[in-house]
């Protein structure tokens, strides 16, 4: 089973100031996680309106969301202007 990322790490650099900061997101999931069971019965409400659309599929696509939510572990993305010594790093663990 895929866990979901637990921090995600925040880093601003340039000339002058160098400061950083977490976002703790093991205390933001259970909020997601309430939202997204008391949202559960209107999502299959709208899936069997769409249903003979075909776009049932799509409506019920939240398992899939949580399984590329979980696979940011690791993620690392670095920001840097070329002509300045200016830099963004957000690092996902």
């Amino acid at each position: 089973m895929n866990r979901p990322p637990l921090i995600m790490r925040i880093r601003v650099r340039n000339n002058n100031t160098k400061f950083g900061f977490w976002i703790p997101l093991f205390l933001i999931f259970p909020i997601v996680a309430v939202l997204v069971i008391a949202l559960a019965p209107l999502a299959l409400l709208a899936a069997l309106i769409v249903l003979p659309l075909g776009y049932a599929r799509t409506v019920l696509c939240a398992p899939a969301l949580f399984s590329v939510f979980c696979a940011m572990r690791g993620l690392e993305v670095d920001i840097v202007k070329g002509d300045r010594d200016e830099s963004v790093l957000v690092m996902v663990k």
